[in-house]
């Protein structure tokens, strides 16, 4: 009988890759990357102007088994569980940014 271990990164990975199917959707380009040394991210940018872009990452939250989506400074966005609202909100940032 073979056991089954997922780790935090990966279920860090599974959530940033259900949002980046919200994000890619709302038209943003998104690259994930899952170096071994270093916590799942998602670089998320405006394909006309990707000097214009985010960090994203999945981390538990300090209580409970829930997740949440934050920018990479460490801001809480969204809960994992809502990965549309995540898109929109990393959107409204990146739209704001783009126009200034």
């Amino acid at each position: 009988m073979s056991a089954l271990l997922i780790t935090e990164a990966e279920t860090a990975l599974t959530h940033l890759e259900r949002l980046t199917d919200a994000l890619r959707s709302a038209g943003w380009a998104v690259e994930v990357a899952a170096p071994a040394d270093r916590r799942p991210s998602a670089l998320v940018a405006d394909p006309r102007l990707p000097r214009v872009n985010e960090s994203v990452i999945a981390v538990r939250e300090r209580s409970g088994d829930g997740w949440s989506y934050c920018y990479g400074w460490g801001e809480r966005i969204a809960p994992c569980a809502d990965p549309s609202g995540a898109a929109a909100a990393v959107g409204r940032v990146l739209s704001a940014r783009r126009d200034n």
